[in-house]
């Protein structure tokens, strides 16, 4: 995977300063290139065999949903505040520049559902954290994370269950 490396661009002081962005929209341009990342998180979760796959809005539900298409499982939306009618289950977190706030329908999850868990980016840990314990909390079974990119010198692994299955695809 280190060759698509150079399709992704580097944007310095995004969305703060001090942050280096990793964006990977130029591989969503090209399908061959996106197919290729995409694979090995196909062949996993396929392997693991979920109910859903859960992707953290925004750049997550790219890859989460497209990934729950292909393998014909139920796709859940980890949403921002305010974003999701009806009842909602949410969390508030620490980002590395700042807080946030994930939100899920309430009723989204049947009771002891398999999920994985699907972003573009492992960074400091807190974001996928977060959507573990909202997963938890709203009843269903976490078994894992994939990630299309991880920043491993962040160490946000060590924030994620160490007895479940993370896995990232391109490492920096």
């Amino acid at each position: 995977m280190e060759n698509l490396k150079k399709y992704i661009n580097e944007i310095k002081d995004f969305p703060r300063e001090g942050i280096l962005f990793k964006d990977i929209n130029p591989i969503y341009k090209d399908p061959k290139k996106w197919s290729e990342l995409m694979l090995p998180l196909q062949k996993l979760i396929s392997s693991l065999k979920p109910d859903y796959i859960a992707g953290i809005e925004s750049r997550g539900f790219i890859s989460a949903s497209a990934l729950a298409f292909k393998l014909g499982v139920g796709f859940i939306p980890i949403r921002k505040p305010n974003k999701l009618p009806g009842k909602v289950l949410g969390i508030n977190y620490k980002l590395e520049y700042g807080q946030d706030r994930l939100e899920i329908q309430q009723n989204s999850i049947e009771k002891d559902s398999k999920i994985i868990v699907v972003d573009d980016l492992l960074a400091t840990g807190g974001t996928a954290n977060a959507a573990g314990k909202l997963i938890k909390a709203a009843g269903g079974i976490l078994i894992g994370y994939g990630f299309l990119v991880e920043l491993t010198k962040l160490k946000g692994r060590l924030k994620l269950d160490s007895n479940l299955l993370v896995k990232s695809i391109i490492k920096y």
